[in-house]
């Protein structure tokens, strides 16, 4: 099984996420050669989901426990850090969160 690729690791590494969450999962699906349906199959979280993603439309979730798991399994399943993924949007939530309130 291939190691996780972390966005912050350098080197030995292919390459490093860039940009928003939403990009950096699609960039890193199509440098896999797979489509949002493989990613799906594979995952068997719904194409909207996994399109909302990468659209970084998180307000289309039903909850926040589920774009976290749809948004580590994505990950999992391009080769991108977990952990990473999550925090990433954390980090965009709380952003719209800010923006909103101001």
């Amino acid at each position: 099984m291939e190691q996780p690729i972390l966005p912050f690791a350098r080197g030995d590494w292919r390459f490093e996420p860039r940009g928003s969450v939403g990009s950096a999962l699609a960039d890193a699906r199509r440098r896999r050669a797979l489509s949002i349906e493989d990613i799906a199959a594979q995952t068997r979280v719904p194409i909207r989901y996994l399109a909302a993603i990468e659209a970084e439309r998180f307000d289309v979730f039903p909850g926040l426990i589920y774009l976290k798991g749809f948004v580590k399994a994505f990950a999992r399943a391009v080769g991108l850090c977990e952990r990473w993924a999550v925090e990433a949007v954390e980090a965009a939530l709380m952003d719209t969160r800010r923006r909103a309130s101001a």
